[in-house]
């Protein structure tokens, strides 16, 4: 028995895994992880409705954690003329409320074809410090939730992660260096 252990721990070291993209059709967006997430299909209405659950934790040691909840619903034409700026950052205020959280800095706009809002919140879960951040974009055919979390003391480890997963995550058209670019040629 003790043969197989070496070889297993090699093979689910963190070091061996590789990005995780995930950007489903019909899905206008896209993030992309340090490995692969967690993926679950959650239905109501009988089966009939359906939509994957994208989860990701990365814990470094018992005192720090980010963790990332994603979700992408395809939309009918009158779906996503239904969603205005103002409609998504309602949604956005009631997930962070549906969270026990209160909104520190909420954001929402309409720009390049794409509706947003984001937030931030601080508080406390577990008796730990908890930085919450979410997002709902709207595209031409989907909406795309992302709940992202840093749980625990102030970790660099953490920090770099949930940053680098954040800066990974856009529409699909508009990748990371087009929207640097794009960001450039504003200023």
């Amino acid at each position: 028995m003790k043969k197989f252990l070496i070889p297993l721990m090699l093979i689910s070291s963190p070091a061996w895994s590789e990005p995780y993209t995930y950007d489903p059709e019909p899905c206008e967006f896209s993030i992309t992880f340090p490995e692969k997430p967690f993926i679950e299909t959650k239905c109501s209405n009988e089966g009939k409705d359906c939509i994957e659950v994208v989860n990701y934790t990365k814990a470094i040691g018992a005192t720090s954690s980010t963790n990332f909840r994603v979700t992408c619903n395809s939309l009918s034409e009158p779906d996503v003329q239904k969603y205005t700026v103002d409609i998504i950052a309602e949604t956005l205020d009631r997930l962070v409320k549906s969270n026990n959280l209160v909104s520190y800095d909420t954001k929402s706009g309409d720009e390049n074809g794409y509706r947003s809002a984001s937030t931030i919140s601080l508080s406390e879960k577990d008796g730990k410090p908890l930085i919450y951040s979410a997002q709902i974009w709207v595209g031409k055919k989907s909406m795309f939730t992302i709940e992202a979390e840093m749980l625990g003391e102030q970790n660099n480890d953490i920090e770099k992660i949930f940053a680098t997963i954040m800066s990974n995550t856009y529409p699909k058209d508009r990748p990371p260096s087009q929207q640097k670019n794009t960001e450039k040629k504003g200023k």
